[in-house]
C-alpha cells in the first residue's frame, strides 16, 4: 500500500510524519466511513477476506473457525499496520470478513469440486486466482489432510 498513489489509498501525502499520532487516534477514536473507491471496498476487501478465510478452511477448519479467523485478521490489519496511516474503516471491518467469508466458502466449495477428478491445468490456474491459500496449503493433491485437534 505504501507504494500505491494517494489517489488509491486516500492517505494523506505526509501520513508517515504523523504515523504515531495516527496510530493513537485509531485506538482512541471510533472507526470512520472511508472514501476508498468502490472497487477497493467491494471487490478488493472481500477478496482479501476470502484469502484470510481460506487460510484455515483449506486446512480443514470449520466455517465458523474460518470466519472468526477472517474477522481477527481484518481487525488486526485495520488496528495494526494500516492504523499508522488512517483510522480504521467501518466498511473494511465489516465487508472484509463477512463478504470475504461468503466469497471464501464459495471458492472453497468450487476448489473441492475441481479436486474430485484431479485438477486440469485450467483448474489449477483458477484455484491459484480464487483460492491461493488452498494451493499453498495443499498443492494440487486430490485430498485435503485432516488436522488433528
Amino acid at each position: 500500500l505504501i507504494a500505491l498513489p494517494t489517489s488509491v489509498t486516500k492517505w494523506e501525502e505526509d501520513w508517515h510524519k504523523d504515523a504515531v499520532r495516527n496510530f493513537k487516534r485509531a485506538w482512541t477514536q471510533s472507526p470512520v466511513w472511508d472514501k476508498d473507491d468502490w472497487a477497493i471496498n467491494y471487490i478488493g476487501h472481500p477478496y482479501a477476506g476470502a484469502i484470510y478465510y481460506n487460510v484455515l478452511r483449506s486446512q480443514g477448519a470449520t466455517r465458523l473457525q474460518s470466519f472468526l479467523f477472517s474477522v481477527v485478521q481484518s481487525t488486526i490489519w485495520e488496528y495494526g499496520p494500516e492504523a499508522f496511516a488512517e483510522r480504521p474503516s467501518i466498511q473494511d471491518l465489516f465487508i472484509t470478513p463477512i463478504a470475504g467469508s461468503v466469497l471464501g466458502e464459495l471458492s472453497h466449495m468450487a476448489t473441492l469440486r475441481m479436486r474430485r477428478n484431479g485438477f486440469t491445468f485450467a483448474e489449477k490456474a483458477a484455484v491459484i486466482l480464487i483460492n491461493p491459500a488452498y494451493a499453498i496449503n495443499n498443492g494440487f493433491k486430490p485430498k485435503i489432510k485432516k488436522p488433528r485437534y
